[in-house]
């Protein structure tokens, strides 16, 4: 499939996506908002009984109840944001990247042990085009032309920016279609309807059908072992510990839903009236919530980053010696030795990632075992990592992902 672009789209746009990853939700586009992608006569045959006609017209409704229409299959598709291959990898594990002409560059900074592996396993992942980063400003249309994409794959907080900064309409007059995805801002809601968006996009639709079952399956199964609990205990999220201040964290949004869906009461929905925001250490040891998650990655690797406070490193690649050593370094930030929940071993870490990717249903898995441990018992999320690792992706989760203090 080849898009037309129209006259306006022809013209070279030298304009910036000058996009703030927004953390608060913004209001969507009504339900029901058409987009046409006019295509080349010609189309592909499918490589396999999963993947969709290519032959045939599609619509695909977004998490922004936007309805997007291609008249074939799109071929040639940007990932906005490159760790959207946690969805691709997914839908297709022999080829995550199969018609992904261009990516965003976050994933080789965010979670670099995993892009490592990514290209070890397949050399091509190391060859996509990067087109900068969204979130940073430093993507241009010109440049998103330049790949003679069909179909662009934005994030739902780059979209609500890109609508008051005017983008959308660039976009548009540019004749880049686009489709919204979320596994960030409301993970509960909008991981299925993500996963699902992307299957039609990528042929892929009983790969989508199939994770959604699985994930619908672990969801409701927390639901249920929770739904008679007699108290939440009071859990703080510090998110990205170790690249800003003490302490940073979200409300209502993000992993605080998964804290709440697992039975928890989180201490930011109490707090801070926006998505995400800070807490200081003398609030937070005032309030002495009975669980803290901090989530970590491999900051100190990130010489451009340096640590603001200690950090706690997690993911592939970092042995769980490594982990609890410096899950328990976050306690060198000033006063938060006053906090009971370390001293009561319940204080823990959970690989960042997750914020962002459909597994997240492992991390709400961990959260309930963490939260209401005699819920859990039967349950090992470490386990059930390693299998979903393995079915769908072509390297071994080799590494730690959750860490308690002891």
């Amino acid at each position: 499939m080849k898009t037309r672009h129209t006259a306006a789209g022809t013209a070279l746009f030298a304009t910036a996506l000058v996009l703030t990853a927004c953390s608060g939700a913004g209001d969507g586009d009504a339900a029901g908002t058409t987009e046409n992608a006019a295509t080349e006569s010609g189309t592909t045959a499918a490589t396999s009984a999963t993947r969709a006609a290519a032959d045939g017209q599609i619509t695909i409704t977004d998490v922004e109840g936007r309805t997007v229409t291609f008249d074939s299959l799109p071929e040639r598709i940007i990932l906005g944001e490159g760790r959207g291959i946690f969805a691709t990898a997914i839908l297709d594990r022999e080829d995550p990247l199969d018609k992904v002409v261009a990516m965003g560059s976050d994933l080789r900074a965010a979670a670099p042990a995993y892009f490592d592996n990514l290209v070890a396993a397949y050399p091509k992942a190391g060859e996509v085009p990067e087109i900068g980063n969204i979130a940073k400003g430093d993507v241009t249309v010109e440049n998103l032309i330049s790949h003679d994409p069909d179909a662009l794959v934005i994030t739902a907080d780059h979209y609500d920016a890109a609508k008051t900064t005017g983008m959308l309409d660039k976009l548009d007059a540019a004749g880049i279609t686009y489709i919204v995805t979320d596994f960030r801002q409301h993970p509960m809601t909008n991981t299925t309807v993500s996963v699902t968006a992307l299957g039609e996009l990528f042929g892929r639709k009983d790969a989508a059908e199939s994770f959604n079952e699985e994930w619908n399956g672990v969801v409701e199964r927390v639901k249920e072992r929770v739904a008679d609990v007699d108290r939440k205990p009071s859990t703080f999220l510090w998110r990205a510990a170790g690249l800003k201040d003490c302490c940073n964290t979200v409300a209502k949004a993000n992993l605080g839903e998964m804290i709440s869906l697992a039975g928890g009461d989180n201490l930011a929905d109490h707090i801070i009236d926006t998505e995400s925001g800070d807490i200081t250490a003398e609030k937070l040891i005032d309030e002495q919530p009975e669980i803290i998650i901090a989530t970590g990655g491999t900051w100190a690797k990130q010489n451009d980053k340096p640590q603001a406070v200690p950090h706690v490193d997690l993911g592939y690649g970092v042995s769980p010696d490594t982990s609890r050593d410096t899950l328990k370094g976050l306690l060198d930030t000033p006063g938060l030795n006053e906090l009971n929940a370390p001293g009561e071993g319940r204080f823990y870490g959970v690989w960042h990632q997750f914020y962002d990717s459909p597994f997240n249903y492992i991390a709400l898995e961990q959260f309930g075992k963490w939260i209401h441990p005699d819920k859990f018992s039967d349950i090992d999320p470490v386990a059930d990592l390693r299998d979903a690792n393995s079915r769908y992706l072509p390297f071994t989760a080799d590494g730690t992902f959750f860490i308690g203090v002891n």
